[in-house]
């Protein structure tokens, strides 16, 4: 030992550096806690769905009422015509947005790491039933 140093100093500077030890190691045992969330949902924060629903129960209707309009005479007919064709266009612009609301939900699914399968094969679907719609129109539109 040194003269001039009590031993009992030396100690509690050890016994100091041990406690700061201990802490810094039961800090690293430790790891901050991660929140998991279990069943997540999607929530678009504008939902093309709802607007393909208010699209679809708008469009139908009024194609109906301008269909059934009947004078006799050229106005009726073009009425009818007009009828028809909302028809056909509600019903095509109905799955449009009910595609891009799926291509949101693939995208968003692909990105949490979920499986996109049934979101892509339901824009596959809505994309092939208003090129369906499209045809069924213009071949309907012309016939007349």
């Amino acid at each position: 030992m040194q003269p001039g140093i009590d031993p009992n100093s030396q100690n509690q500077a050890i016994m100091y550096g041990q406690q700061q030890n201990i802490i810094q190691q039961s800090q690293g045992v430790f790891p901050q806690q991660q929140v998991i969330i279990l069943n997540p949902k999607f929530k678009p924060d504008f939902n093309f769905r709802y607007l393909s629903y208010v699209v679809f129960c708008l469009g139908v209707p009024i194609s109906f009422l301008l269909s059934t309009v009947s004078s006799g005479d050229d106005i009726s007919y073009y009425l009818g015509r007009l009828g028809e064709g909302t028809c056909c266009l509600s019903i095509i612009l109905t799955f449009v947005f009910d595609a891009i609301f799926c291509k949101g939900k693939a995208d968003w699914q692909s990105s949490t790491g979920q499986s996109n399968t049934w979101a892509v094969t339901g824009m596959i679907f809505n994309i092939l039933f208003a090129s369906l719609v499209m045809i069924f129109g213009y071949l309907w539109f012309i016939g007349n």
